[in-house]
């Protein structure tokens, strides 16, 4: 997902949203801070985590050699 920034260059900055069952859907940039909550969210529940590469495509289990 992205979203329009207000600086003056009119830049872009990418937005993560990270789900988990259980928890509210978390909305944030960077990339690293999206990861981080993922991966708490994984280590807390003893799951998996799945990625959507596009809206509305199935979630594929993460594989970190993408």
């Amino acid at each position: 997902m992205y979203a329009l920034s207000n600086s003056a260059r009119d830049r872009v900055e990418e937005l993560w949203t990270v789900t988990a069952k259980g928890k509210k859907s978390l909305t944030i940039h960077p990339f690293t801070e999206a990861l981080d909550a993922a991966l708490t969210w994984a280590a807390e529940s003893g799951g998996e985590i799945y990625r959507r590469d596009q809206p509305g495509a199935e979630p594929g289990l993460y594989n970190p050699a993408w």
